[in-house]
């Protein structure tokens, strides 16, 4: 706007006019030293900035008091904006009245505008105290306004409801010519969080929201949404963005391997099942070994004892083809020597007969899954000194290496009960840690008292990994275990393991076969090797009478327990020589604490070099029920391949202690597999083919 024609604006409004550039101002009388100064560069400044965009431009005028004494404008009197072309020509002048301008600040639309055209502003405004003008100018050039965009999402595809996530959020400006600021919003469900973030113009921002809970195992979706942009912003379309993440309760730990290659599980060979003290008839063995090698053991224990005149005459045969029973299932087979009574007092002439009789089992006979030996049967319960043990191990030891068969076979040393056992340990690490190759413990507990079995196991694992020196911590077995019930039931023999509490044998219940599925999926959780179960099926072992059978009696037809349905489904999905890996989560500190007797969810995985993949699990809600439970828990895994098939195995869906096949479940692209399995249920999740 011309000089000229700003005093001919300002006369008829009947105001003195002050000038920037070269007019005079009137003086200041003395008594406005309190008040808005005349001079204009000292009493306001004025911004204006231009943008522009497919629906117009506007320009944003910004009225600034330079001096505490004067009034910020409301209204801006006379505004004359001149518009020119991108080549410089004048292309439009415009005058506006009275134009708004709360806080100091007024927008004026300007129409269609492109990119690079220059406005010249020059503003008139009036203050209120004293009826002064001033006058101000600016001029900008036209820039596109933002657009804000989010350019990227990052959260992870699959987390456990107990691990927060964090969310990332990229947001990009793509015009290239003003930054902008936005407010950031993340939602799921009814939570939100919001941030407010700044962009570069022609760059980007990336916001963290930190330590995001998604607690539900469920498929969760994020939303995030910009709002408020400013300055306004020319494309609204790609102010959102959203993700699934998929929640689950349990996640495959790769990274937390347990045991680098398994032992193995299996049971207990009674060495006298061919032999007449347990009077099975010869016909009806065929049916015994046939549900023996179903059974598919991967670790076999078979006692040995010294022969003598006064043994029953069958014996030694029985033995042997208890051997030749186990070698046909591929099992890896210990022999222990039970009684060590007459040895102790000659360990160089019984270690060399006990050897003799290994090298015609592994070399005249070929049964060449023969790998451990074990001398005694809880012989820290016993009157043998340690030093008597160390000369037995010692003794045979040297006959194996003189035979040729050390490589073959391991000396697993212990078979130990409670009782002294941190002394052996102790002893067998000091005094035997260069031919001993393996430890090995017993584990019994009742049915009502679980937090037995686990505390068993965690003192086991203590004594072995913290407590006894790195050189000395070896592979650790549980070569016995098993679940006792009531003794002394009114009205019933005395046997063990004992009853129910309705009077049934516990071999025969639900819950012996649960707690015990439970006790090798605990052992796996703590790194131990492996387990054999005492034992695998009906005989006598002496004129007493015992009843921890996975198979009954001959003269029922060699029924199949619970147990054997549980242990069958776990030896199916499982080999010896593959990996035992982690579940998340673990609560290590909860174990290392003290007891962690508390109802969850048990599981743990095990891998094969090939690929093959195994999750075993158990609802410890549970522990203490024979029967049916109403309630059907939901199973969400992470960390799995994506896509890939897996066979689920039930145990004792029905209730009744057999085993079934489930279906199928595959992964979806996050890893993921989700079930439903009855609470009493045992599940098999494999890649394996499941019967």
């Amino acid at each position: 706007m011309h000089h000229a024609h700003f005093r001919a604006l300002a006369a008829a409004a009947g105001l003195t006019v002050v000038f920037l550039a070269g007019l005079q101002s009137t003086p200041a009388l003395a008594d406005d030293r309190d008040s808005c100064p005349p001079s204009t560069s000292e009493a306001y400044s004025m911004n204006v900035r231009a943008l522009t965009g497919p629906r117009g431009g506007d320009l944003v005028v910004d009225v600034v008091p330079a001096a505490p004494a004067c009034p910020q404008p409301q209204v801006l009197q006379k505004v004359q904006l001149k518009i020119f072309a991108v080549d410089g020509s004048l292309a439009d002048v415009r005058n506006i009245n009275d134009v708004a301008s709360p806080a100091g600040t007024a927008d004026i639309e300007l129409g269609p505008v492109e990119r690079g055209q220059r406005i010249e502003a020059e503003v008139l405004i009036q203050t209120d105290a004293h009826a002064r003008a001033y006058v101000l100018r600016d001029d900008a050039t036209a820039m596109l306004r933002p657009d804000l965009a989010i350019t990227a999402l990052h959260v992870p595809a699959q987390t456990l409801s107990t691990r927060p996530i964090d969310v990332d959020v990229e947001i990009s400006e793509l015009n290239g010519d003003t930054p902008a600021r936005t407010a950031v919003t993340l939602s799921w469900g009814s939570e939100a969080l919001t941030q407010v973030v700044s962009v570069p113009a022609g760059g980007r921002s990336t916001t963290t929201f930190p330590a995001v809970v998604l607690s539900t195992p469920v498929p969760v979706e994020l939303n995030v949404l910009l709002s408020g942009v400013e300055p306004a912003e020319t494309d609204a379309t790609n102010n959102s963005r959203r993700a699934i993440v998929d929640v689950t309760e349990l996640e495959l730990a790769r990274s937390r391997l347990l045991v680098p290659a398994l032992g193995g599980y299996g049971a207990q060979f009674n060495q006298h099942v061919f032999a007449s003290i347990t009077g099975a008839l010869p016909g009806s063995l065929p049916d015994l070994e046939a549900k023996v090698n179903a059974l598919e053991p991967q670790l076999v224990r078979i006692f040995y004892a010294e022969r003598a005149e006064t043994d029953f005459p069958d014996r030694m045969e029985s033995f042997i083809k208890t051997v030749e029973m186990a070698d046909e299932t591929d099992a890896a087979i210990n022999i222990t020597y039970q009684a060590v009574n007459r040895a102790k007092l000659n360990p160089a002439f019984y270690m060399g007969e006990f050897a003799a009789v290994l090298d015609d089992l592994v070399r005249n006979r070929g049964l060449t899954n023969v790998r451990w030996v074990t001398i005694g049967n809880e012989p820290n319960s016993t009157e043998l000194t340690l030093e008597q043990y160390e000369a037995l191990n010692r003794a045979l030891d040297a006959e194996l290496v003189a035979r040729g068969l050390r490589g073959q076979i391991g000396i697993m040393a212990g078979d130990l009960v409670e009782n002294k056992q941190r002394l052996w340990l102790q002893y067998i690490a000091a005094h035997m840690n260069d031919i001993v190759d393996a430890y090995s413990e017993h584990v019994y507990w009742d049915y009502w008292d679980t937090a037995r079995m686990e505390f068993r196991l965690k003192d086991i694992r203590k004594i072995v990994t913290e407590e006894l020196p790195p050189e000395a911590r070896k592979p650790t077995y549980i070569t016995e275990y098993g679940v006792r019930g009531i003794q002394n039931f009114p009205d019933k023999p005395a046997i063990k393991p004992g009853y129910w509490k309705d009077g049934t044998p516990l071999a025969r219940t639900n819950i012996a076969a649960f707690q015990q599925l439970w006790f090798n999926v605990l052992s796996a959780q703590l790194g131990f090797d492996g387990t054999a179960k005492w034992d695998a099926y009906w005989g006598k072992y002496d004129s007493g009478t015992q009843a921890h059978w996975m198979i009954g009696p001959a003269d029922e037809g060699w029924p199949l327990f619970p147990t054997y349905h549980a242990l069958r489904m776990l030896l199916q999905t499982t080999h010896r020589g593959w990996q035992v890996l982690g579940v998340d989560p673990w609560a290590e500190d909860d174990w290392n604490a003290g007891s962690t007797d508390q109802e969850e969810k048990e599981v743990v995985a095990y891998a094969s070099p090939t690929g093959e993949l195994t999750l075993i699990g158990v609802d410890t809600h549970a522990r203490r029920l024979n029967g049916a439970a109403a309630e059907s828990p939901a199973y969400s895994f992470g960390g799995l391949p994506a896509y890939t098939t897996f066979n689920v195995a039930i145990w004792n869906g029905a209730a009744n202690g057999e085993s079934a096949v489930g279906g199928t479940a595959t992964a979806n692209s996050a890893g993921v597999v989700r079930f439903d399995i009855p609470q009493h249920a045992a599940f098999a999740l494999t890649t394996v083919p499941v019967s």
